[in-house]
């Protein structure tokens, strides 16, 4: 029996003309038709180093498996996928390796509608800027993350880190990345090259940010999914630390009444984004 639940299939698959959102095709689309421990169905997790990649490794298992195999498989088999010269150069970078249940998120769709109405709302500055976001949220692969630790040395030695894999997902194992996204209420969404010791402060100046900004405080998204807020004005500056991979959400103040959660709404879509 225990020779059955280790072992595993292991293929690899050319998705070149697969959409996005059909890239987890094989992989429920939501929790209730996740499959069960007795389910005879076996238990799939597609790995790459991008959705962007045209080639993925499927590790296929029989029964739930611990997230430590899985981490495991996947880092001996994953030379098997083709890379980029530029990802052939560096290894994983685990603080941006994500888990994901399916794609889309499930909330992005009715955010962008909102941010739309928005849009139609306002004029001016503040209208481009919520036209530039929604452009941007359009673009990004946003799904459904497991907000659990993939950093493989700890979950090896912490065993409460090592949670049991139940249903089929996608493994993204990305190389270290070299910008950082600010977005939100600035006229131009950009990716900026990510530097070290730079600060909010540092990367806002890349962009111009619209009357209707909060002028505190800006949203952190780091490339864990971790959320932070990072004083901007010159009354709480704080120098921190912003990883490369992270995102930078400027928040919109002022905001209709019906539209008062549309920052905590954006904030939560980016920390699912895929790197």
């Amino acid at each position: 029996m225990r020779s059955i639940k280790n072992s595993i299939t292991i293929l690899i698959a050319l998705a070149g003309l697969l959409t996005s959102s059909c890239l987890l095709a094989q992989t429920p689309s939501n929790e209730e038709n996740a499959p069960s421990s007795s389910n005879s169905q076996s238990l799939k997790v597609i790995v790459t180093t991008s959705l962007s990649n045209k080639h993925q490794l499927q590790l296929s298992y029989p029964t739930p498996v611990r997230i430590k195999q899985v981490l495991s498989d996947s880092i001996a088999n994953i030379n098997q996928l083709t890379l980029s010269n530029e990802q052939a150069k560096g290894s994983i970078f685990w603080t941006s390796a994500a888990l994901f249940k399916y794609f889309p998120h499930s909330q992005k769709q009715h955010v962008i509608s909102q941010l739309e109405l928005l849009a139609a709302h306002w004029k001016g500055d503040k209208r481009q800027a919520v036209l530039s976001l929604v452009a941007q949220l359009q673009q990004l692969q946003i799904g459904q993350r497991i907000f659990t630790s993939l950093d493989y040395d700890q979950i090896r030695v912490n065993s409460a880190q090592n949670p049991l894999v139940s249903q089929s997902m996608t493994l993204v194992l990305p190389p270290r990345p070299n910008s950082v996204l600010i977005t939100g209420a600035v006229l131009q969404t950009k990716w900026v090259t990510w530097q070290e010791r730079f600060d909010a402060n540092n990367y806002l100046e890349h962009v111009v940010s619209i009357s209707s900004s909060d002028n505190s405080e800006a949203w952190v998204i780091q490339p864990d999914g971790k959320v932070e807020q990072h004083p901007i004005a010159y009354w709480n500056q704080n120098h921190l630390d912003i990883a490369p991979g992270a995102a930078i959400y400027l928040g919109f103040s002022s905001l209709p009444a019906e539209f008062s959660t549309i920052n905590k709404d954006i904030v939560n879509l980016l920390r699912n984004r895929a790197p």
